[in-house]
């Protein structure tokens, strides 16, 4: 299988774990163990001394979640990955391992309400961000300075749905000796690498359309090996440069921040996501045509305001999608409805579509996002991540259109 294909292959996801264990199970065992013995005390020494492969304990490395972390970077084209307890524990690690006190971020300010927050945190430890509003790589350049480290963006914003061009992004990071960090939850390898458009970390909350049924909450880091972190020559201070080159990241990610910090993945959580990667090519092209056509159906109904959505030729983001395979816009969409209430009244009626704030779940989702997890947001920052009193984000499901639609109609005739 070419692995330029691996993105889009219904074919090599299925076999992904055909050769997971030397039983011949055609999937991976759960490990579901603290610890390993070893039989001898110098064999345990050396595999603590990173001189030889092996397991000691589950919050350092277990087999069930290394080959999920081998399964996720070889799908992205990456050179390693490293699963953490959760998305945002996933993005805690990776500005923790490359940033220190008088460093900057250059990100959008449509990001989602979580990881502005964590943003916000990092200001007590001496480190800014740059917002900007319309996230394009002219703006990006404008905003770095000698203290940027990182530009770091959504492929596509949650729930603004901007969709950032990555490579444009990538050439104006490079350019300026710095990273860029993607948060490509809401695309997933199935729809595009951003490795392959110039990205150097991709993060994900695998507890989305990776596991894919909302059956349990991860994260995880994938490495590009690409960086030249010792050529930039603005790491030094922080990453092993010197000593692992374009491997420096990951060698302080796995044995200083994530190992310290202990956001390790469980076994069995890991092996929901592998179970979950074996169907994401055809989740995701189910998902996306329902998306579509589900905000096709809320531009004819006079008791939608707006329609946002990345795949509608209306979207000042649809030329973008031209990244993703086969131009496809995504698995969100959002609509405004007038009103909180109107808002409100909508979720209250609908009987299939479940209020939950989840994404990526074989189920369709709906939320109030100014409710729930922009609540902690003032008004500015709520308008600038698209976020209205009157917006619901609809995240579409794997149901039948038809059943979907028929849900929305009764739920929007109750509001006449």
């Amino acid at each position: 299988m070419e692995k330029k294909r691996e993105c889009c292959s219904a074919t090599a996801y299925l076999h992904l774990n055909q050769r997971a264990n030397a039983m011949g199970a055609s999937m991976m065992p759960i490990y579901q163990t603290s610890a390993f013995s070893h039989s001898t005390a110098e064999e345990l020494e050396k595999i603590f001394k990173n001189q030889k492969p092996g397991f000691t304990y589950s919050r350092v490395g277990n087999p069930t979640v290394s080959t999920f972390e081998n399964q996720m970077a070889r799908l992205e084209g990456g050179f390693s990955a490293t699963a953490c307890a959760s998305g945002s524990a996933a993005i805690a690690c990776c500005f923790m391992t490359l940033l220190k006190s008088g460093d900057a971020v250059v990100a959008p300010s449509g990001l989602y309400g979580g990881t502005l927050s964590w943003l916000k945190d990092l200001e007590a430890f001496g480190i800014k961000t740059h917002l900007i509003k319309s996230f394009t790589a002219e703006n990006v350049e404008a905003a770095i300075d000698e203290h940027t480290r990182m530009v770091f963006t959504e492929i596509i914003s949650n729930p603004k749905l901007e969709v950032v061009d990555v490579k444009a992004l990538a050439e104006t990071a490079h350019k300026a000796g710095i990273p860029l960090v993607v948060d490509a939850t809401a695309v997933t390898p199935a729809l595009m690498r951003p490795i392959d458009f110039g990205a150097d970390i991709v993060i994900h909350s695998s507890s989305k359309y990776i596991n894919g049924n909302g059956s349990g909450v991860s994260g995880i880091i994938v490495d590009s090996g690409r960086f030249p972190w010792k050529k930039s020559g603005k790491f030094d201070a922080v990453l092993p440069c010197k000593k692992f080159g374009p491997a420096a990241f990951t060698a302080k990610l796995r044995n200083s921040t994530w190992q310290d910090i202990g956001a390790c993945l469980s076994p069995a959580h890991a092996w929901l996501n592998l179970s979950g990667l074996e169907t994401l090519p055809l989740r995701m092209k189910t998902i996306c045509e329902n998306a579509k056509t589900l905000a096709e159906f809320f531009e004819t109904r006079e008791e939608i305001e707006a329609v946002n959505y990345p795949g509608l030729a209306s979207s000042p983001w649809h030329d973008a999608t031209r990244q993703f395979a086969r131009h496809r816009g995504g698995g969100i969409l959002t609509v405004r409805l007038g009103s909180k209430a109107r808002a409100f009244e909508m979720i209250d009626h609908l009987k299939l579509a479940l209020n939950i704030p989840n994404i990526g779940d074989t189920k369709t989702l709906v939320l109030h996002p100014a409710s729930t997890i922009f609540v902690h947001s003032d008004q500015a920052a709520q308008e600038a991540a698209g976020v209205f009193d009157d917006t619901v984000r609809i995240s579409a499901g794997l149901e039948e259109i038809e059943d979907i639609i028929s849900d929305f109609t009764q739920a929007l005739e109750s509001l006449n």
